[in-house]
Order: structure tokens, then sequence, then C-alpha cells
């Protein structure tokens, strides 16, 4: 188990600072007609800091879930589910509900899902890369499906 823990955290690393490698600021190389639905896994970044996070699609609905370790992820206070759509270059999340609104502990509001990204990357091969914010405030997610 330990080893299989080892792999995943490796290779999602590994996949996310590829992915930073091919970002690009062109909306012409979004390939968001080969947008999946599915389960997307992978990390954020936020205040230099990575943080686990999972995202189901499914139609034009998401639900966050919990990303199975106890460090350095989202509080389960700040999962949230709702809507999203893909527009241009821009990918946005409505918010429906919270998913655990009774959870004890406090959320920090710049890890609430919900609002518009600035898409960087979607491709065939189910990579998702978008962010918001800038500066210290900026959050940027990299996902890579893991089923469909």
């Amino acid at each position: 188990m330990k080893k299989y823990l080892v792999f995943i955290t490796c290779s999602l690393l590994c996949l996310g600072c590829e992915r930073d490698l091919f970002d690009k600021d062109d909306p012409s190389v979004l390939e968001k007609d080969r947008f999946s639905e599915g389960i997307y896994m992978g990390y954020f970044v936020l205040q230099n800091q990575n943080y686990w996070c999972e995202i189901e699609f499914k139609g034009n609905k998401y639900e966050e879930w919990p990303s199975g370790g106890a460090y350095y992820q989202k509080e389960m206070s700040c999962l949230t589910t709702g809507s999203f759509s893909i527009n241009n270059t821009t990918l946005k999340y409505d918010l429906d509900t919270y998913k655990f609104p009774s959870f004890a502990g406090s959320c920090n509001s710049e890890m609430i899902l919900p609002g518009d990204y600035k898409i960087h990357l979607i491709t065939i091969n189910d990579s998702l890369v978008f962010s918001k914010g800038v500066g210290k405030d900026k959050i940027k997610y990299h996902l890579s499906r893991i089923l469909k």
C-alpha cells in the first residue's frame, strides 16, 4: 500500500510539472470539444503549497470529493457540488451546495471552487489546467482524468 501511494504521488507531481511545460495562453490550442466527463484527480497550488483534490464531472454537473490523505487537501467543509460550463477560455463553476455543511472545521474561503477560471490546457489526453487570481491569491489546478 505504501509503495502504491508513493507511486501515485510521484506520478501526479510529474504529470503536473510536464503539463506546465505545455501551458498555453492561445485559445486556439484548447481542445474543449474533447473534454470528457469522469473523475479528475490532481492538485492545486495556493500560496506556493500543493493540495490534493478530486473533482467528478458528469453532464454539466461537478462534485468535489475528498482526495484520500489527511494532509494537504481541502477541508471537508470546503467541498462543493454544482454545475459547470466552458465558454472559450473560461471554466465557470456555479455552487449548488456545500457537500458537508455541518462538518466541523473552518474552510479557507480561497479554496472554495465556485467561480470563473482561466483555462490553460484541455487535451485529448484528458488533462485539465485552470486558474484564477493573481499573485499570492492565485490558485491553479492541475488535473488528469483517472476514471470515466
